[in-house]
C-alpha cells in the first residue's frame, strides 16, 4: 500500500479544518450581519402566552439569549449570556406592518424550536449602540446586549 504524499495530507487537513469552521452555529457572514445555523442554541426571552395583537401593541420587541462563547463578537465584560434585542416598531392602530408580521413569525418559529426546521436566521446588527469598533475593524460589545433590526 502506498504512503500518502504531502499534497494528499494537506488536502485532507484543509478539508477537516473547513468542516470545523463551517460547523460554527453562529458567525458573521458579512459584517454586521450574523448567520445562525442552529436556532436550538437560542433561548427566547418572551412570555409564551403573548398573542400577535399584544406583541404588536408592545412594539414587537423580544430578546434572544445566547451563550457568550458562541457569539461572534467579543464581550469581555459579560459573564455568560448575550442578549440579542430586537428594536421596537411603533404600533399603528388597527394595522400590522410587514416588518411586525415577519418578526412575529420569527418569534413563533423560535418559540416552537422545531428540530425539522433547518432554515438559518440572518440578523442585522446595529453597530451604533453598545459597541466599539477598533482600528482593525473588529467590534467589541461594551455590555451584554446588542440590538438587531
Amino acid at each position: 500500500m502506498a504512503m500518502p504524499n504531502k499534497f494528499s495530507v494537506l488536502v485532507i487537513l484543509t478539508c477537516s479544518h473547513l468542516n470545523s469552521v463551517f460547523a460554527e452555529p453562529i458567525r458573521f457572514i458579512e459584517r454586521p450581519t450574523i448567520y445562525i445555523s442552529d436556532t436550538s442554541i437560542l433561548k427566547v426571552n418572551q412570555d409564551a402566552q403573548t398573542t400577535l395583537e399584544s406583541f404588536v401593541r408592545n412594539w414587537s420587541q423580544f430578546e434572544l439569549l445566547i451563550d457568550k462563547n458562541l457569539f461572534p463578537i467579543k464581550a469581555p465584560n459579560c459573564q455568560k449570556t448575550i442578549q440579542i434585542r430586537f428594536k421596537g416598531i411603533e404600533p399603528i392602530k388597527n394595522r400590522i406592518s410587514p416588518a411586525q408580521q415577519s418578526r412575529w413569525e420569527l418569534l413563533e418559529r423560535l418559540r416552537k424550536s422545531n428540530i425539522q426546521d433547518t432554515s438559518p436566521v440572518f440578523l442585522q446588527i446595529d453597530t451604533r449602540q453598545y459597541m466599539k469598533k477598533s482600528a482593525d475593524g473588529k467590534y467589541t460589545l461594551d455590555y451584554c446586549n446588542v440590538f438587531v433590526e
